[in-house]
């Protein structure tokens, strides 16, 4: 098969961009067998960067599309359309077209595959304004109906294309993602926290962006209720990426003045210092409201660090047994969550067992081959 991506997604930290590069890199690593074509924006420098990433013998780089703000914000939706248009004429020489942002573009093609991620910029207010509702607004009705086959990576997410959008209902097939295989146990201290006194099984940690679903403010509360001696012992680590606003949102909830403040907040930490943050961490704490699927928790898991995450959306169905659920909804239900992890023998080490169990069931190689599984049921 010869099989196109827009890789416009694939830089960034979001779990969107990491699914972008995972795929790519983990068809060309497992099947091999078919050629993959890259398409990117003019950008020299990112052209030469996916070369030397993904070049070879069954991966090319066509550098053909305008950066999405080529002309600036007011006229993004005419560059979307010339964008679409090249991917329509480039689609001719193509078994598949699969588009990991499904939304962005306007593309009709007979073999178009997309995977939605989540509905969230068509039904939450913190989406309000931004280019992803305009986006799903825009595009999402008419580029389901026309796709051949629809991927999801849960089939919570499944469901909600399938109860929003009915036409959707015989393309659909779940797709679970992966953790990458970089994020394993270490002993390595994370270097980001050396001038503070967190050491190894010393803090919770949260990782993602702050969007209003994620729910950080009850993350927050639930720490600052506490018990102090467990304060003492364990601070709060925010590893935070997405949205500025969002981000500067926090600043009412984060008691940064106070000189027996036990949270700290980093941004744009390597994959490398995140894994040694997973692996020293006393628990993820990740009570979200709504995720796609949740990949922090998997990550964890696969550091052997335990879990406490929410009973809503996805993440019991992510989770599989192997973490503590808790009422996103309730800080009191949090806060316990964590004291028990902090202070209950033998508790952090039974989920940490049952999470590296868990994380089993995935890889990216089961993706791949599903996702080549979806390519070859439209093609025939």
């Amino acid at each position: 098969m010869r099989i196109g991506f827009d890789v416009s997604s694939l830089h960034g930290y979001g779990g969107i961009n990491r699914y972008s590069r995972q795929i790519v890199a983990s068809l060309m690593e497992f099947h091999p067998e078919h050629s993959l074509v890259l398409f990117s924006s003019f950008s020299r420098s990112r052209t030469e960067g996916l070369r030397r990433s993904f070049g070879g013998p069954s991966c090319v780089v066509r550098p053909v599309l305008p950066n999405p703000l080529a002309l600036g914000g007011r006229l993004r939706k005419l560059v979307s359309a010339v964008r679409g248009a090249i991917l329509e004429y480039c689609a001719r020489d193509l078994d598949v077209l699969h588009l990991t942002r499904p939304f962005a573009d306007r593309v009709f093609t007979g073999n178009l595959v997309l995977t939605v991620h989540d509905l969230f910029p068509l039904v939450l207010e913190e989406y309000r304004g931004e280019e992803a509702e305009r986006e799903f607004g825009n595009n999402a009705a008419l580029m389901l109906e026309n796709a051949a086959a629809i991927i999801t990576p849960s089939k919570c997410i499944a469901g909600q294309v399938e109860q929003m959008f009915p036409c959707a209902s015989r393309k659909l097939t779940v797709v679970p993602h992966a953790a990458s295989v970089e994020f394993r146990p270490t002993d390595d201290p994370p270097l980001c926290l050396s001038e503070t006194d967190f050491g190894r099984n010393g803090y919770f940690l949260y990782v993602g962006s702050a969007y209003p679903r994620k729910n950080l403010p009850g993350v927050i509360q639930a720490f600052e209720g506490l018990p102090a001696a467990v304060r003492r012992r364990h601070g709060l680590v925010l590893v935070l990426t997405g949205v500025e606003r969002h981000i500067r949102g926090l600043t009412g909830f984060l008691p940064s003045d106070r000189e027996d403040s036990r949270i700290v907040a980093l941004r744009g930490l390597p994959t490398g210092e995140l894994v040694r943050l997973y692996s020293s961490s006393t628990a993820l704490v990740f009570p979200s409201l709504g995720e796609g699927f949740g990949l922090p928790v998997l990550e964890a898991m696969q550091c052997g660090c335990p879990v406490i995450t929410s009973d809503l959306s996805c993440l019991p169905e992510v989770a599989g047994g192997a973490a503590m659920l808790v009422d996103p909804g309730s800080p009191d239900s949090i806060r316990e969550a964590m004291e028990r992890m902090a202070t209950e023998e033998g508790m952090r080490e039974r989920l940490a067992s049952a999470g590296l169990e868990r994380a089993r069931c995935f890889s990216w190689r089961r993706t791949a081959d599903s996702t080549i599984s979806v390519y070859s049921g439209i093609i025939g």
